[in-house]
């Protein structure tokens, strides 16, 4: 081989590299949205006043160390920043809704004890996450027809027949994925301890892959905030870039409703909080 060959080997070596390189640390990446409106959830026509009540950090599933999630405070931020964003006014004295939220990331919990005859807490919450409403029940159905026959489940092998965006929830709820979701619930039904009237639920996620949780996060809320209030009839793809956190212009309870006892409610919000929490770190069994 001549210097000249050589030479072209060399610089084409040298952009294959650059190329793989910027790839590898390209900021860009995929998130997935997932979004259900109650069919009897009202309009939107103006501004709508909300309080806004953190349910916490998740991180559940196999542990992994190193995770560095941004601050409480400064998702909190990032969040009623975005809602603002979307007409949505947040510590209004009289609130029309109950907007709750959860944030961190969820792994595959490789030492759940298996349920023969149902679905684990830790695989519906991957489910759920990464699903529509109708598609998440369709596809545990579907695990739960072939667990009775069979044992198998959702970690052992993918069901076979289900197709198109089924399959991908399957997929996708097998790969650890930050995200936040946000709830929207009719205010007076909490806080008159009646049944919580569900009125939007958004689910926004990424691929652990995707760069640091404390780049992804922020991004998740500030390009999945137009999806707030929205219904989708299947899981979207967005692609997004990672961000920095912001830093919160408040470092209190003046940005979140205070739980105190003297608020309407407080405890049946409580409640409700902590069974959200248990239901998306797949804590507690909410599955079939």
């Amino acid at each position: 081989m001549n210097r000249y060959s050589m030479t072209l080997i060399a610089i084409a070596a040298a952009g294959l590299c650059t190329a793989a390189r910027a790839n590898l640390f390209s900021d860009k990446f995929e998130m997935l949205v997932a979004a259900d409106r109650a069919s009897d959830a009202p309009a939107q026509s103006g501004p709508l006043t909300c309080a806004l009540v953190d349910g916490g950090y998740i991180e559940a599933g196999d542990p992994i160390a190193g995770e560095e999630p941004p601050s409480a405070a400064s998702v909190r931020q990032e969040l009623q920043d975005a809602l603002g964003k979307q007409g949505f006014s947040v510590g209004a004295p009289s609130p029309a809704l109950l907007i709750t939220y959860h944030w961190g990331i969820l792994r595959i919990d490789h030492n759940e004890i298996n349920a023969p005859f149902g679905i684990n807490s830790n695989t519906d919450a991957r489910i759920k996450l990464v699903s529509t409403e109708n598609d998440g029940a369709e596809v545990e159905n579907h695990i739960f027809s072939r667990k009775k026959g069979s044992g198998q489940n959702l970690d052992a092998s993918s069901p076979v027949i289900l197709v198109g965006p089924l399959e991908s929830v399957v997929e996708n709820a097998r790969k650890p994925r930050f995200f936040v979701i946000v709830s929207a619930y009719d205010y007076k039904s909490v806080a008159d301890h009646q049944q919580p009237r569900l009125l939007w639920r958004t689910k926004l996620s990424a691929q652990e892959s995707s760069g640091g949780m404390s780049d992804v996060i922020p991004s998740l809320i500030a390009t999945g905030a137009s999806f707030f209030g929205k219904g989708l009839r299947d899981t979207a793809i967005v692609e997004t870039t990672t961000m920095k956190s912001v830093t919160p212009a408040h470092d209190g309870p003046s940005t979140q409703m205070a739980m105190g006892s003297e608020n309407p409610g407080a405890q049946s919000i409580d409640s409700l909080v902590k069974q959200e929490h248990g239901q998306f770190s797949g804590t507690s069994n909410g599955g079939g």
